[in-house]
C-alpha cells in the first residue's frame, strides 16, 4: 500500500452515518473496538495467549534477513535479524529496554534514554494493545469515518500512558488494521522525529486467532518489510 490519506468529506460522513454498523445505528468507540478484537479472533482467545515466537524476512536498509522473534506477556520481547550485514537485537526485559546496533550502539547494552527507549517499550507492547485497553491506560478516541487509498474506513486516536499518539486506520469491512500513523525516531538515522505509516496486510489465522503475515514500515524514503513465515503460540 502508498499513498496518502484522503481525508473524509461531509458527504462520506453523512454517508457512513458517522459511524455507523449494519443496521445505521450510531457506534461508540467500545463498540468499535469490540469488532475490531473479534475480528482478530477474540478477546478471551487473546487473554489465553501468554507468548508468540514468530519467525521470517526482515528488509531494511536494502538488505534482506531472517528474523526471530519473541513476544511475551509484560510486554518482554525480543528482535534478532541483521542489520548492514550485522547482527542486530531490539528487545524488552524486566529490566528494560537493550538494543544491539551496528550504527547506534554496536555492543549490546540498556537504552535508558529517550527517544529510544519510549520507542522500544512501544514496540514491546504485548498484543492485542487495544485488548482491555482502558486497564493500560490507554486512551481510544473515535475519529470516524475515512477512506484511506480507496478503502472506506474507520479512524481511531490512541493516546498510550507516556503521551505517545497513534492513528489507527481500521477497514470499515472487516475491522483488522489497514494502516497506523505514528512520530518515530529512525534506528539508522540522526535522533530526527519523522512520521512513519504502517500497513498491514496478508491476514491469515493460527490457532484460531487472525495475525498479519505481511507488514511493512514506510517513513521519509525508506522502507521496511517483515513477512512472517510462522507464528507459534505459547512456545
Amino acid at each position: 500500500m502508498r499513498g496518502r490519506i484522503l481525508i473524509a468529506s461531509t458527504v462520506l460522513v453523512l454517508a457512513f452515518g458517522w459511524v455507523a454498523n449494519s443496521a445505521g445505528a450510531q457506534m461508540t468507540v467500545e463498540e468499535v473496538v469490540d469488532r475490531y478484537l473479534e475480528a482478530r479472533g477474540g478477546a478471551e482467545a487473546w487473554r489465553k495467549v501468554e507468548a508468540l515466537a514468530l519467525e521470517g524476512v526482515f528488509s531494511a536498509v536494502s538488505k534482506r534477513s531472517d528474523f526471530s522473534m519473541i513476544r511475551q506477556q509484560g510486554d518482554l520481547f525480543r528482535l534478532d535479524y541483521r542489520h548492514a550485514d550485522m547482527p542486530a537485537i531490539r528487545a524488552r526485559d524486566a529490566e528494560g529496554p537493550w538494543m544491539l546496533n551496528a550504527w547506534l550502539q554496536p555492543e549490546a547494552g540498556r537504552v535508558d534514554e529517550d527517544p529510544y527507549k519510549r520507542q522500544l517499550e512501544r514496540e514491546s507492547l504485548f498484543p492485542l494493545i487495544l485488548l482491555d485497553y482502558a486497564n493500560r491506560g490507554i486512551e481510544v478516541e473515535l475519529m470516524g469515518a475515512g477512506e484511506l487509498e480507496g478503502f472506506e474506513t474507520i479512524n481511531l486516536k490512541i493516546t498510550l500512558p507516556d503521551g505517545h499518539e497513534e492513528t489507527w486506520y481500521l477497514d470499515a469491512e472487516t475491522y483488522r488494521e489497514l494502516a497506523i500513523d505514528a512520530q518515530v525516531y529512525d534506528y539508522t538515522q540522526l535522533q530526527e522525529p519523522m512520521n512513519q505509516r504502517t500497513f498491514f496486510d496478508d491476514f491469515r489465522e493460527v490457532d484460531g486467532l487472525i495475525f498479519p503475515f505481511q507488514i511493512e514500515w514506510e517513513f521519509w524514503a525508506r522502507l521496511e518489510t517483515m513477512t512472517i513465515e510462522k507464528i507459534t503460540l505459547n512456545p
